[in-house]
């Protein structure tokens, strides 16, 4: 219950908002949705819905859908490939055109466990292709994650996720998401998140967001 209490107290730290226009400034959302489909003993289809805003529940940041297709190559390792679309609003405070992706990724994810803590590898490769309406550009980016649960009770648990992103093409300064918080399952099927997600961007702006998130799983063999 340690562990609860101190997650709890650091994402609450962060719930005041400020006057000034600037995102580092401000108490910003994150809303998560993810589905996964089990469709035979190693194959499975995903989805993934990310929305961000620079306030919570007001002005608009980022929103990405995403769909995948995932492979179950051994009991720790699986892989995935996927294609993403999204919509890019870099500015707080102005009305500025919108940054459109198309983007094709392919990553894998590693389990095992270090003493008796369980621990979470994803390696991750992203082909995007952005569009503004005055320029194109391809951009390859490279993505490590490291994430874990620290189990509390049968529902409830504490997650931890630290990823750092690498666009060599786009800056040499890497991105930084540290996110955490109290995940409960609140069926068989279905898992609640809510919790704090900090990102320091390559332009090295620190930004603070609430996290929200549900994630549902299904067998489809099943009749």
């Amino acid at each position: 219950m340690k562990n609860l209490v101190f997650v709890l107290g650091f994402t609450l730290t962060f719930c005041t908002g400020h006057a000034q226009l600037n995102p580092e400034d401000k108490l910003g959302i994150s809303y998560e949705f993810g589905t996964t489909h089990k469709i035979s003993e190693n194959f499975s289809i995903s989805t993934y819905s990310l929305l961000w805003l620079y306030e919570v529940n007001d002005n608009f940041n980022f929103i990405l859908l995403n769909a995948g297709l995932n492979y179950q190559i051994t009991p720790h390792a699986s892989g995935s490939i996927s294609y993403g679309y999204s919509d890019y609003d870099g500015t707080i405070d102005i009305s500025s055109p919108h940054t459109l992706e198309n983007r094709i990724s392919e990553h894998i994810v590693y389990k095992h466990h270090l003493i008796k803590v369980p621990l979470e590898h994803r390696f991750k490769v992203e082909h995007r292709f952005l569009r503004t309406p005055t320029s194109k550009q391809t951009v390859t980016r490279f993505r490590y994650r490291i994430a874990t649960q620290l189990k509390l009770s049968h529902a409830l648990f504490i997650y931890l996720k630290n990823e750092w992103l690498l666009s060599p093409n786009l800056s040499n300064t890497p991105e930084n998401r540290f996110n955490g918080g109290l995940g409960i399952h609140w069926n068989k099927s279905s898992t609640v998140l809510l919790g704090y997600f900090n990102r320091n961007t390559m332009n090295r702006m620190n930004l603070h967001r609430l996290q929200v998130g549900l994630f549902i799983k299904t067998d489809w063999r099943k009749k």
